[in-house]
């Protein structure tokens, strides 16, 4: 799974991605960010004189198609598998035609300690010091004036580069970019072959368990701490 990310700055993102920032000047980096929270995340978007760029805006962590009458299922669809986002109802349609990158500093994965109830929270992020950015699928759900983006990130089953989990978000490298945002591609097996695990890419590192609640959020926690256990 994939519950906690830290994203800094939009313009670091919105420079890498080559996209237009229409993130609010309210947006605050967040080194804890939980599911139903708001993320940053990357579309392709039709502009009103025909042309086709990038943007970056916020959007609430947690899918709700369009089609959903059940607002609180959000809490429960941060994450989309990899080996059902082409064919499970809830993601499908997102899946063939809204897809997003969510570009992160970093995320989190918990670890077990032998011989103890409690787990040891590891950062990961990219080696290259890049932003991570992860697969994701977007949607826009409306009920009267409830309005509302709403995202979800991809997991596989882990990889060489998460040895503390079963499963991670995909990662998406720059050369893939373009054809998972591109929504007139829907080929589902070229789209499902893209969802594979990294490997090589990721560098990790214990960080403090304060990190466990979201009411944490200071860049300390990101910080090497030696692991428990």
């Amino acid at each position: 799974m994939c519950g906690r990310i830290a994203q800094s700055e939009p313009s670091r993102y919105a420079q890498r991605l080559d996209a237009l920032s229409e993130v609010e000047p309210d947006w605050s980096p967040s080194w804890n960010i939980g599911p139903t929270a708001p993320v940053l995340g990357v579309r392709e978007r039709r502009h009103p004189d025909g042309t086709v760029r990038r943007t970056l805006a916020a959007f609430s962590w947690g899918l709700l198609p369009g089609w959903s009458d059940d607002p609180g299922s959000a809490a429960r669809s941060f994450n989309a598998r990899a080996e059902t986002v082409a064919v499970k109802p809830f993601y499908r349609g997102s899946f063939r035609s809204r897809r997003l990158l969510v570009p992160v500093d970093g995320f989190y994965e918990w670890a077990t300690v032998p011989g103890e109830t409690r787990k040891q929270p590891h950062f990961f992020s990219r080696a290259d010091g890049d932003p991570v950015v992860l697969a994701g699928l977007w949607e826009y759900w409306k009920r009267g004036e409830d309005r509302r983006r709403t995202a979800t990130v991809i997991t596989a089953p882990a990889g060489p580069d998460m040895p503390v989990h079963d499963r991670q978000p995909v990662v998406l490298e720059p050369a893939a970019w373009g054809t998972w945002l591109d929504p007139d591609v829907d080929d589902v097996n070229l789209l499902s072959s893209m969802l594979v695990p990294a490997g090589g890419v990721l560098v990790h590192h214990a960080v403090s368990t304060d990190v466990g609640s979201v009411r944490n959020d200071a860049p300390y926690l990101v910080e090497a701490v030696r692991a428990v256990g």
